[in-house]
């Protein structure tokens, strides 16, 4: 129990000294922007066609459950007013949190971990580049600033999806899908769900960088590290989720 403990603290340690230097790499965001641009077109690459696909489902998904519950105690009016309130709220920002999660979170701790058992990371410190500032802050920095635009892409999605059910399926009228969908919507609202986007989008990248520069010398360590980045940064968006839910919304 207590080896279990002192490794978790070193861990932990190790992380927020890594979030540190990333912090301190920021003043060289101009000098690496070229790298940020190609890690920016590289997430949305990788990960926007299936973030529209498994939204657009989520939303039909969403609409189909939504009428099978309200069905004796709401008009149909209402399913785009709860469903375009709980895609703010949550879903969105979930959604693209998990699929960065299993998407973009295992590329980026495969590629760190390959270099770090092949000595590239050490070839960049004999060359004097700090592996922290070259690989680690540009990935940090080019999630912070996708992540909006993604859950945006999430959330729109996700609507046009319980759009298309609500009105081939279940009868509302596109007028009445719209009317619904306003009856909600809030611009604050918006503003939370993408923040929390930033959060998930900052912490699930360190933590692949983190899990990709532990790995170690042999041919099981770049899956044991993708894997294990997938499955803390998986669990971290949901417990964030209730964090900031918690912050920003009860409180």
């Amino acid at each position: 129990m207590k080896s279990f403990f002192d490794e978790f603290i070193t861990i932990f340690g190790e992380f927020f000294l890594l979030f540190y230097n990333v912090f301190k790499s920021l003043r060289s965001i101009y000098k690496n922007r070229k790298i940020i641009i190609f890690e920016i077109f590289e997430i949305i690459n990788e990960s926007l066609g299936i973030f529209v696909l498994a939204s657009l489902f989520a939303g039909m998904v969403a609409a189909y459950q939504t009428a099978y519950q309200a069905r004796n105690f709401l008009p149909l009016i209402y399913i785009p007013t709860l469903i375009t309130q709980a895609v703010v709220l949550e879903i969105g920002p979930l959604i693209s949190g998990i699929g960065l999660s299993g998407k973009v979170a295992s590329q980026i701790s495969a590629e760190i971990a390959s270099m770090k058992i092949s000595d590239q990371l050490d070839a960049l410190e004999l060359m004097s580049i700090d592996p922290v500032e070259y690989l680690v802050m540009p990935k940090v920095v080019a999630t912070m600033f996708i992540i909006p635009f993604l859950t945006l892409i999430c959330e729109f999605s996700i609507v046009f999806g319980s759009f298309i059910i609500s009105v081939l399926t279940l009868g509302l009228s596109p007028n009445e899908f719209l009317e619904g969908t306003k009856r909600s919507f809030q611009f604050y609202q918006l503003f939370g769900g993408l923040f929390k986007s930033i959060v998930f989008g900052i912490f699930i990248t360190m933590v692949a960088c983190f899990f990709g520069m532990k790995a170690k010398v042999g041919a099981k360590s770049v899956g044991k590290a993708t894997t294990s980045s997938v499955t803390v940064s998986t669990i971290s968006v949901i417990i964030l989720d209730y964090l900031i839910t918690r912050i920003l919304f009860i409180w």
